[in-house]
């Protein structure tokens, strides 16, 4: 049946299906459960059908989105062998591990495999036909198949288009995937008062006199699914007998709930199997409910018959039936799925909900599938599995063992509260002396309300090693990473200790030698030592059970930051986000926000941090890490964006925080924020008082790498400010020294940048201003935007100063380009201050600089201002600062007026 009163609404998937094959295209319909936007999304793979197209559908499900690849199985579901011809070995193989119909071997695939197996299956259909890749419910899409989809989507084929539905709230990461010039959106919303009207006539034949359809609209707002469910309940009443108020409950869900208890037991049975299973067939609903039952479902219009699939009309009819059983249902219903269901892990897991009581034999099984989880990478299941299987262990078998998988599994899952409830009341009473240890070290990361509280576990797990070297050796690699990543002291002798460690463990396991490896990383990542050789031995016992918090490779990333290569580092963190995502570990994903944050800060892509800030505090795994991290990365973005006042009320939170916590790496970069706030509000001698205490105490406890906690340039500022050119100058010697000894790119620049502020105090010099102007380049060839704009304000101010107008106004506009880019507001007005006390045309009138001559001639030449930035070794807001200028100095208003603006100039006065 056709929908009614959404003919603008249909013209959009329309003109989307029928764009050029060319062009890679997205429509997502979002709107409220209920409002149609599933009716709509259906329509289109109809017309997606009728225009040849070859459809691949998923309708994702709240039961299964703890299902890995449980979208990406529904997705290519009808995609056979064959279609697969084309598609490499390798990533062949691990598509096939995901859809389940390949053992996953000694490794399970990667997600960057699974996902680019994904794209080159569209890729080789899409060479045949146009292919429509088609999701309902896309915020219930499993969080693996949702990353294989988006890496496939930013690089989408020819002839593919993607028209996917879901319900309000934030973008998900296949929408954040796509180009904004190559994503539609739909917002689906109520219908009028006379598309209700035309709804009801059409669905129902039913026709209301006009003050009961105006109840009936206010009472629904307009929601399809609603009107449709009141309009039953007033099927075959006389309306004029009914009374002011309408005989319905306040809420959809309600209402829904009424209409499925009014079925037959045998088709809630129907819609119940459904809820707990969406992937059934028709065929097995049959098996389980009867023929008769299947038939009246369909009839009623709560269930839907495709091929040999078998579906509710709408998903809540599904929540409903499940919110109307009873437990007892529940669970013979389980027991029931479990004899049909073909997939060993879920048929196991229906038969551990089914159960009641201890059960040796299905513990067993369900060991087995835990074993089978994790080798596919499957977390969160994995951890569900296994908390079943604890549960069905009998009282007088010892449970130890499987209480230890549990807890490491809850711990790769982020489930901090059910990590302490299981091991906080056993961890001294389990028989094992070294599972007594490894409870102890992994409460650390279950519920503490302060680095006090760690070091009270850390101190239990080494009372409990006593003499056993080796369980020791663990315990004090962790105290090692605590003293040096979260106390920040001690980083010499914590390096010592990791490096004592690395040679002990050559002798024990291989997750020992990991352990040792990944703390020597740190501590020499805070020493400013290289690191491949660690990363090297690390992948040599790399395995596929390790929790991702601990791998080296996002400390690696976090070095590359700060040297200021931020390429390699933001590789290796997208990287890490993209296994953690796939492996449905939670707290190392918030991890990987964390550096992708603190990557766009150093760079100065501000929008960006508060996108990820904003996306972290929405989260549900916004409290997995322990410490103030979001609050002090709150108070850098204010104080990059020159929002004083935030930055300190954010920075002023952290310290606080960091302070009751005791955890001093937050703390050591909240006072950062503060000390340039500070700067920024021209309070000098403030700035000088906490960024002099980042730095001394960075010196005092071994920190070598100037980078990790970048104080150093504000600091020489600042002394240079209040007029302590030695205490700057030592400064800058130790930059200097870094740079040569660690090969540092960042601390190289720093270090020019900090001697051309000290000498430019004392006087002027063209040689030092130049070496400035090409630090500032530097800086930009090197992607690290920010520095580059404080460098050009720096310079900028100085030339001021020396009262040399012309340079002074090139380098505040390439301050002024550079800060409105980064969306820095505050920076950006301090800049344009400078510019006007430096003066429109002073001295030289409507004449062009030598610079904005050059700028001008290329620029009439022909060549974009990339090109002209390429040539010139600057920025393209450089460039277009120029130009801004030169258009102003002559009078024109566009590149097509600049020939003749310049022959103009040139001619001779008469």
């Amino acid at each position: 049946m056709g929908l009614v009163a959404r003919e603008p609404e249909l013209a959009v998937i329309a003109d989307v299906l029928d764009r050029a094959p060319a062009d890679v295209r997205a429509l997502v319909l979002v709107g409220e459960p209920g409002v149609g936007k599933t009716s709509l999304w259906e329509v289109g793979l109809a017309h997606g059908s009728a225009r040849g197209m070859r459809v691949l559908v998923a309708r994702a499900s709240a039961s299964e989105t703890g299902l890995p690849f449980a979208g990406l199985i529904d997705l290519l579901d009808e995609v056979s062998g064959a279609d697969l011809d084309d598609v490499p070995p390798p990533q062949r193989h691990a598509l096939e591990v995901a859809l389940y119909r390949a053992d996953p071997g000694e490794h399970p695939p990667t997600d960057q495999v699974v996902s680019l197996a994904l794209l080159s299956t569209l890729r080789s259909l899409a060479r045949r036909e146009h292919v429509l890749v088609a999701v309902d419910d896309l915020q219930w899409l499993d969080p693996p198949s949702q990353l294989a989809l988006a890496y496939a989507s930013r690089r989408l084929p020819d002839h593919a288009t993607l028209l996917l539905a879901r319900r309000p709230g934030a973008a998900t990461a296949v929408e954040q995937a796509l180009p904004d010039e190559h994503l539609g959106s739909l917002t689906v919303g109520a219908l009028s008062l006379g598309g209700t009207r035309q709804l009801l006539a059409a669905r129902l034949g039913l026709r209301l006199p006009h003050h009961l359809l105006r109840r009936v609209y206010d009472t629904t707002l307009g929601n399809p699914l609603f009107a449709l469910e009141v309009g039953r309940l007033l099927s075959g009443r006389d309306p004029e007998l009914v009374g002011d108020d309408l005989p319905v409950p306040d809420a959809v869900e309600d209402l829904l709930g009424l209409r499925v208890a009014d079925l037959h037991p045998a088709a809630r049975r129907v819609l119940l199997a459904l809820a707990l299973a969406a992937d059934l067939r028709t065929a097995q609903v049959a098996a389980l409910a009867g023929a008769d039952a299947v038939e009246e479902v369909v009839r009623a219009h709560v269930v839907q018959a495709q091929g040999d699939r078998i579906r509710p009309t709408h998903p809540l009819l599904a929540e409903a039936a499940r919110r109307a059983a009873s437990a007892d249902d529940v669970r013979r219903l389980h027991a029931d799925l479990a004899a049909i269901v073909s997939d060993d892990q879920r048929q196991v897991l229906h038969l551990a909900l089914a159960a009641t009581g201890p059960d040796r034999r299905l513990a067993a099984r369900l060991d087995a599938a835990v074993r089978g989880a994790t080798a596919r990478g499957s977390i969160r299941l994995a951890a569900d599995l296994a908390g079943h299987a604890l549960r069905l262990t009998p009282v007088c078998e010892p449970d130890a063992a499987r209480v230890m998988v549990l807890a490491k599994l809850l711990q790769m899952a982020g489930d901090k509260h059910r990590l302490t409830e299981l091991l906080a009341p056993r961890a001294a009473s389990l028989p094992d002396r070294a599972d007594r240890v490894r409870a102890h070290v992994l409460l650390t990361g279950g519920v503490v309300h302060g680095n006090d509280d760690i070091l009270r576990h850390l101190q239990q797990a080494l009372d409990e090693a006593g003499d056993d070297s080796g369980l020791r050796l663990r315990v004090l690699c962790h105290l090692a990473e605590n003293e040096a990543v979260i106390e920040v002291r001690n980083v010499e002798v914590a390096d010592r200790k990791a490096a004592e460690a690395v040679a002990a463990s050559a002798a024990g396991s291989a997750g020992d030698q990991r352990l040792a490896l990944y703390t020597r990383v740190w501590t020499s990542a805070l020493r400013g030592r290289p690191l491949d050789g660690l990363l090297e031995r690390y992948e040599a016992l790399a395995s596929g059970s390790t929790y991702l918090a601990r791998t080296p490779g996002r400390v690696a990333g976090q070095q590359h930051v700060w040297r200021g290569e931020p390429g390699p580092a933001r590789a290796r963190f997208e990287a890490f986000r993209s296994l953690a995502a796939e492996r449905g570990e939670p707290s190392p994903y918030a991890l990987a926000r964390l550096h992708l944050c603190e990557l766009e800060l150093r760079v100065g892509r501000l929008d960006a941090a508060e996108e990820l800030l904003d996306e972290w505090a929405a989260s549900l795994d916004s409290s997995l890490l322990h410490w103030p991290m979001y609050e002090r990365c709150r108070s850098l973005l204010a104080a990059g964006r020159g929002d004083a006042a935030r930055a300190r009320e954010w920075g002023g939170r952290a310290v606080a925080q960091a302070e009751e916590m005791g955890v001093r790496w937050d703390w050591l970069e909240a006072t950062r924020a503060l000390g340039v706030a500070a700067l920024l509000d021209h309070r000098p001698e403030e700035a000088v008082r906490h960024l002099r205490t980042v730095w001394a105490h960075t010196r005092r406890e071994g920190v070598l790498d100037p980078g990790a906690f970048p104080a150093a340039p504000d600091l020489v500022e600042a002394l240079v400010e209040v007029g302590d050119p030695a205490g700057a100058r030592e400064v800058v010697d130790v930059l200097a020294e870094a740079a040569d000894v660690q090969d540092h790119p960042w601390a190289r620049l720093a270090s020019g940048r900090g001697r051309a502020a000290v000498a430019l105090a004392s006087g002027w010099s063209d040689d030092v201003a130049a070496d400035l102007a090409g630090v500032a380049a530097s800086y930009a060839r090197l992607g690290l935007a920010a520095d580059a704009a404080r460098t050009w304000l720096l310079l900028g101010r100085a030339q001021r100063r020396s009262r040399k107008w012309g340079a002074a106004r090139e380098s505040l506009g390439c301050a002024v380009g550079l800060y409105e880019q980064m969306a820095a507001p505050g920076w950006a007005a301090a800049a344009r201050a400078e510019l006007e006390r430096v003066g429109a045309r002073r001295p030289g009138g409507g004449r062009l600089t030598a610079t904005e001559r050059r700028v001008a001639d290329l620029a009439a030449d022909g060549l974009s201002n990339k090109e002209i930035a390429r040539v010139l070794v600057v920025t393209v807001s450089t460039v277009e600062f120029h130009l801004r200028n030169t258009y102003s100095k002559l009078g024109i208003r566009s590149r097509m007026e600049l020939a003749q603006g310049l022959a103009a100039l040139d001619e001779p006065a008469p």
